[in-house]
């Protein structure tokens, strides 16, 4: 998925690297750190991505670069997640749903009902992001940077007044969402499982008629030509980050991690504001173009908490604790 935060990290990164003085270490060894993405090879992140290696190799004169697996071609997130561990990548942009695949817990930040809004996952980031970057460190993953992909809506082939509608559409349902799956056993509608690479051939065919996703992710990856509703409620942020492999992190020459890390988290704020506009650009360009925005009805919004409700019970205790889910709850409403 295109990740706005990442975007903004790349661009800034590719500012940042100074090209006519190189860095102390860095001539004295190299390699390719590889990267997969979702992302298209013509979106901004990957863009991003090829220009901050043409920067990483003039300041290392050819000695560091980086390698791009865009478009999917490396696998979904689950495969490019195992590439890294038999070492055929370094390090891969992911969702919530990727890193709770690292550690299932972290599911927790898309679970339904847990964070509604960008306030309440400022507050979780506040409080759990140290948390979390440890649970996944211990896995072996570092985390570069965390970011946000826009608000979840359903957009479909017809009107959704409700959540339960779904029952009477063929859903996409990612195989490897805790929280997804979850969701549809809820409503009691029967997903269609396929990997992200596979739902624009689902939508073509008319495999799929409705999926849960943002409006920056809908567009980029052009999965809305054959959808024309939107949903106007929304089921809270799609977050995620850039991992890499730990080892492979350290084999880097410290003077280019720091610098890279540094502005990365100097970038951190002002590309997450990004992503949030650019969702809304996303949005009102569909509506623009045709799509009808619809909200639930009265009993639509009971439906959802009951769903919610439903979807928490199934979760707490296999994927996740309710200590934590508390927790994380807490923090976000801020009590």
């Amino acid at each position: 998925m295109r990740l706005a935060v990442v975007i903004g990290m790349v661009i800034a990164l590719a500012a940042g690297l100074p090209g006519s003085a190189q860095l102390a270490q860095a001539k004295d060894a190299g390699g390719a750190i590889r990267i997969a993405t979702l992302a298209p090879r013509t979106s901004l992140l990957v863009k991003g991505f090829v220009k901050i290696d043409r920067n990483l190799q003039a300041v290392t004169n050819g000695a560091w670069k980086l390698k791009i697996y865009a478009s999917g071609v490396a696998g979904d997130e689950n495969d490019t997640l195992r590439k890294i561990r038999v070492g055929q990548l370094d390090s891969t942009v992911v969702t919530s749903v990727g890193l709770s695949l690292v550690h299932k817990e972290l599911a927790v930040m898309t679970s339904p009902g847990v964070i509604e809004n960008y306030k309440q996952l400022e507050r979780v980031q506040k409080a759990f992001n140290k948390e979390f970057e440890q649970k996944l460190a211990d896995k072996g993953y570092g985390i570069l940077g965390w970011g946000e992909i826009g608000m979840l809506r359903y957009f479909t082939k017809g009107p959704l007044t409700s959540p339960m509608d779904l029952k009477e559409m063929r859903p996409w349902v990612w195989p490897v969402s805790h929280t997804m799956k979850s969701t549809l056993k809820a409503i009691g509608a029967t997903g269609v499982p396929l990997g992200v690479p596979e739902v624009y051939g689902a939508l073509q065919t008319g495999m799929i008629d409705a999926v849960i996703s943002t409006a920056l992710a809908v567009v980029a990856l052009q999965w809305h030509p054959k959808l024309n509703h939107v949903t106007l409620n929304t089921h809270g942020p799609l977050v995620g980050a850039m991992v890499i492999d730990n080892k492979r992190w350290k084999s880097v020459p410290e003077d280019v991690r720091k610098h890279l890390k540094n502005e990365v988290d100097k970038n951190y704020e002002g590309a997450n504001a990004d992503a949030r506009k650019d969702d809304v650009k996303s949005l009102k360009k569909l509506l623009k173009r045709g799509y009808k925005g619809t909200k639930y009805s009265t009993q639509g919004q009971k439906d959802l908490k009951a769903i919610e409700k439903r979807a928490q019970d199934m979760l707490i205790g296999r994927v996740y604790s309710r200590e934590l889910v508390d927790r994380v709850m807490k923090a976000a409403r801020g009590s």
